[in-house]
């Protein structure tokens, strides 16, 4: 909780943060893959927007959708709610696949099994309704 009695903006990013990586878990870029393998996701942009206040105490739940992905990239949309499910807050992300097998970072192709489950996912979620949200800009509007 931060000074004005409802979780602070950091809080958020961390709950978003740990929603993906569950998901990262489920696609198999794990803690085993990635200590095997010195490759994980990295975040290349997020994006939160606050809609209500998350107070102590409140259960809370994200859901997550795949929106685009490739070879190496995946673009997620993520919705923070409460248990009576009012929006809270909303989460974009592009994420991408990097080897540090090298040393250095690289990005590199997801294993072909995360790559399928990151595909169906894909799939299953393309008839879900976008979010007005999505892609907009941050900024203050001329006028």
């Amino acid at each position: 909780m931060d000074y004005n009695g409802h979780m602070g903006d950091y809080a958020y990013g961390i709950v978003f943060s740990n929603a993906a990586t569950a998901y990262m878990d489920r696609i198999g870029i794990n803690a085993g893959y990635r200590a095997e393998t010195a490759a994980t996701l990295y975040t290349l942009d997020s994006r939160i927007g606050f809609l209500r206040e998350c107070h102590a105490g409140e259960a809370l739940h994200v859901d997550l959708v795949v929106l685009a992905a490739d070879a190496k990239r995946l673009h997620l949309f993520m919705r923070l709610s409460n248990a009576a499910n009012d929006e809270l807050a909303l989460c974009e992300q592009l994420l991408m696949h990097v080897s540090r097998a090298d040393g250095l970072p690289r990005s590199a192709p997801l294993p072909g099994p995360s790559l399928e489950q990151v595909m169906a996912d894909l799939k299953a979620h393309r008839d879900i309704e976008r979010a007005p949200w999505l892609n907009r800009r941050v900024g203050l509007s001329r006028g």
